[in-house]
């Protein structure tokens, strides 16, 4: 009889929870530092002022590029949580959120090149009817692809002393 090995869904149990940590860590950022009317998610909860108004300038200068860093970094975990550890997969979970990320923050700067071509794609589906203004409302911010490229330098770090 042969045995048959069980496929875990959810490979790196570790990586997965360091990045919803992580990506919750960047939740409570937007909500406490950001406007309200510049997020989508805080629709839903009724709020109508950030929880905290700091007045630091150093903070406030990390706290705007904080989220890109913590985006890139969350959803390299989580992905890289379910494929099996390796050098390869690792580093192109890392280059694929990486590129993603980049073209999401030139799409900023070239707005009507990037937005057109997808803004009738997403109409009418939840959360995603929100890139249009995310491409013609945004600010392009070279600190974010910064923030980026750190982020996803640090994920990899995480990911190789949390790989089995």
């Amino acid at each position: 009889m042969k045995s048959r090995k069980k496929h875990a869904f959810l490979v790196n149990k570790p990586q997965c929870v360091v990045g919803l940590a992580a990506l919750c860590l960047g939740a409570l950022v937007y909500l406490t530092l950001r406007q309200p009317d510049q997020i989508y998610f805080t629709r839903f909860f009724g709020i109508h002022t950030p929880l905290f108004e700091i007045q630091s300038r150093p903070l406030n200068a990390i706290a705007r590029s904080l989220p890109a860093f913590i985006h890139v970094f969350s959803f390299i975990l989580i992905t890289a949580s379910f494929f099996r550890p390796g050098k390869k997969s690792y580093l192109a979970i890392c280059a694929g959120w990486l590129l993603i990320d980049c073209l999401f923050e030139l799409g900023q700067k070239y707005k009507a090149q990037a937005a057109r071509p997808i803004l009738d794609v997403f109409d009418g589906i939840p959360f995603l009817e929100t890139t249009r203004n995310y491409f013609l409302l945004g600010t392009f911010d070279m600190f974010d692809l910064l923030a980026f490229v750190l982020g996803t330098v640090a994920a990899y770090v995480v990911l190789k002393a949390t790989s089995r």
